[in-house]
């Protein structure tokens, strides 16, 4: 299993992003400790040299751990389940993974959210002709200890899902209903209060960032803390309907909430929206906040302004599109049934 292309391939775009982040590491740790903005000799045009090269080198590195997420996605979910016995879809090659698995998945998204919030720095700090103090070159140093962790343990789930033993799957749920062991409530939370806490509040998120993007930095500080606090909760909310309440319409079967068959390429891997439009809100939610800390170090205020309205722009219809693709299946099972599942 270990000889699977798509393995391979992650793993060369693993290394390739070390070739090209160790060198801009290196630049960085020579440059930032002796920056001088006020200075204009040779020494520190070089220091500028070297922290325009390591942003450059930067965004290779973010794009090719952007990749190899994706691949990995895509493996778990639709490629690797064949290959690993008893798997059905990603629940069983997550089983066969172990605890390395869920951890490569953390890590690898934990990596890519301080990409995005020091691509958000760099922005910000390229429309300051005097940069005092470059944060996206200390984020980017940042990401080593990530960078480094979902490395090993990707090595560790691909060496452990090549084991011979079958794995638990979707399968064991059906087990479950037979059995009469299976709660159709989930969580014990009726699947009513995720709908509405899912569609409500994304009518409230929409609302959010119309306002953002109407009047940027209303609020001050303490509403943007909220809002930091709205989103990642709006998040889980959306995460539990989608399993108990959209699930049964799209896979018409009354209760399977395995969130990695929404991936599949026969739901027209749908869950790359449904669960890839919130991620990329709560990374936007970061990524204001990193400009607003930002913004505090002597930046004018209307480059901040400005990203902070095109954060708001996006989170509004972020969460508008999501609304409308999570209700689809729900609605289209309305039209051609004319009842509810549930």
């Amino acid at each position: 299993m270990s000889l699977h292309p798509l393995v391979l391939a992650i793993g060369l775009l693993d290394l390739i992003a070390w070739a090209i982040y160790l060198p801009a590491a290196r630049r960085l740790l020579a440059a930032l400790p002796h920056w001088r903005p006020e200075s204009g000799d040779a020494r520190q045009l070089w220091r500028e040299r070297a922290l325009e090269l390591a942003a450059y080198q930067g965004r290779w590195v973010m794009g090719m751990q952007t990749a190899a997420f994706v691949l990995f996605l895509i493996g778990v979910s639709n490629l690797w389940p064949p290959c690993v016995p008893g798997a059905m879809c990603g629940a069983g090659v997550l089983n066969a993974m172990g605890t390395a698995g869920e951890q490569t998945l953390i890590f690898r998204g934990l990596t890519l959210l301080l990409f995005y919030c020091r691509h958000a720095a760099e922005q910000l700090e390229r429309s300051d002709p005097l940069p005092v103090a470059p944060a996206h070159g200390r984020m980017l140093l940042l990401a080593a200890p990530l960078m480094a962790l979902a490395t090993w343990t990707f090595v560790q789930a691909v060496s452990a899902m090549s084991g011979p033993a079958p794995v638990s799957c979707c399968a064991a749920l059906y087990d479950q209903a037979a059995a009469g062991r299976l709660n159709l409530e989930g969580s014990g939370i009726s699947t009513r209060f995720w709908a509405a806490a899912c569609f409500g509040g994304a009518l409230l998120v929409a609302a959010w960032g119309w306002l953002q993007y109407r009047r940027p930095g209303s609020g001050g500080r303490k509403l943007a803390l909220l809002s930091a606090l709205l989103i990642p909760a709006w998040t889980v909310a959306a995460y539990m309907a989608l399993k108990t309440v959209v699930a049964p319409y799209l896979f018409q079967i009354l209760y399977h909430p395995c969130p990695w068959c929404f991936f599949l390429w026969d739901q027209h891997a749908l869950g790359f929206v449904l669960f890839g439009l919130p991620a990329w809100m709560v990374a936007e939610t970061a990524a204001a906040l990193t400009v607003r800390a930002a913004g505090r170090h002597g930046r004018s205020a209307g480059p901040v302004r400005a990203r902070l309205a095109s954060t708001g722009l996006r989170i509004w219809a972020g969460s508008l599109l999501f609304a409308a693709a999570a209700a689809a299946p729900v609605l289209l099972w309305r039209l051609r049934s004319g009842g509810w599942i549930n």
